[in-house]
């Protein structure tokens, strides 16, 4: 029983549900390096185990700033009543779960490195550089306005690209393009929550999107960020850049009317799940369906 309980406890403290947002544009990486016509499984499954406990490692320090420096936001509407907010395990531990995921994530970046040369050094450092400092100091990218570009450019283009680049070794413009819509739903991701924790954010000095520039802009933003994500998609397939077959991405469009439609009635805390809930899947789904799309391309051509 008290195994259970702990696998529950560690389940919620490393936001275990958050993970599929790592997990799946490292997915599409290596689909597309498959599409390629070059796969190497032990390469693709040491990277995405390297990503995701890199993940993690970011989501534990996450917290173990928020702790101490009082932002507990809406943890509970979030899909993690945190653990470490609830008194279960302590920020003694959380650094101890911290370093856990974070060694052999750069054990095996350090693999790969002497494998494959500077370019994975160079991919490596901008990660763990977002991983650490996220929210912790010096540089606490969040408290300084570029928390949201920092979520776009690490699960967008670089963990799709750099799966890509790490089994492949080649350069290419199509897994680049394809971060870009899953980048942007990430990043939304965060911006959902930001525009409802506005008021804690205030109070903490947290300078995110929203506190600089309003709720209201935020939403904006949500909305035409999203659209372009979709155009992205359509122009990239028209010109021939990406699979045709990624257009049925454009199935999703409701559930990114359900995020917006939601987000804007930031003022009522009872829609943050919701919101969070349909931004969650929109990015899921959407890295998802283009890897479906790619798997079917292989398929076709055969």
């Amino acid at each position: 029983m008290k195994l259970i309980y702990w696998t529950k406890i560690w389940f919620k403290a490393a936001r275990a549900p958050f993970l599929v947002v790592s997990l799946i544009p490292a997915i599409l990486g290596g689909v597309i390096a498959w599409k390629d016509g070059i796969f190497d499984w032990t390469i693709f499954t040491l990277t995405t185990i390297a990503i995701v406990l890199a993940h993690s490692a970011a989501d534990f320090i996450d917290d173990y700033f928020d702790f101490k420096n009082g932002n507990l936001g809406n943890k509970e509407k979030q899909f993690h009543d945190s653990p470490l907010i609830s008194g279960e395990i302590t920020p003694k531990q959380v650094i101890w779960a911290t370093l856990i995921c974070l060694v052999p994530a750069l054990g095996i970046g350090i693999y790969l490195f002497y494998l494959i040369g500077l370019p994975v050094l160079i991919m490596s450092a901008i990660g763990t550089f977002i991983v650490f400092f996220y929210t912790s100091p010096p540089f606490r990218l969040n408290y300084r306005g570029v928390g949201e570009s920092a979520l776009f450019l690490a699960f967008g283009p670089l963990i799709v690209f750099g799966v890509y680049y790490v089994i492949t070794q080649q350069f290419s413009w199509e897994p680049i393009i394809l971060g870009v819509p899953l980048g942007i739903f990430t990043m939304n991701v965060g911006l959902v929550s930001n525009t409802f924790d506005y008021e804690d954010d205030i109070k903490s000095a947290k300078k995110t999107f929203p506190v600089r520039f309003g709720q209201g802009n935020a939403v904006k933003l949500l909305n035409w960020s999203t659209i372009l994500a979709f155009v992205i998609i359509i122009i990239a397939a028209i010109f021939k850049e990406i699979s045709m077959l990624s257009l049925i991405i454009l199935l999703l469009t409701f559930i990114a009317y359900k995020v917006s439609a939601d987000t804007t009635k930031y003022s009522d805390l009872s829609k943050y799940t919701k919101a969070m809930g349909s931004a969650i899947a929109l990015t899921s789904l959407a890295g998802i369906v283009l890897s479906v799309a790619y798997v079917g391309k292989v398929l076709l051509l055969q």
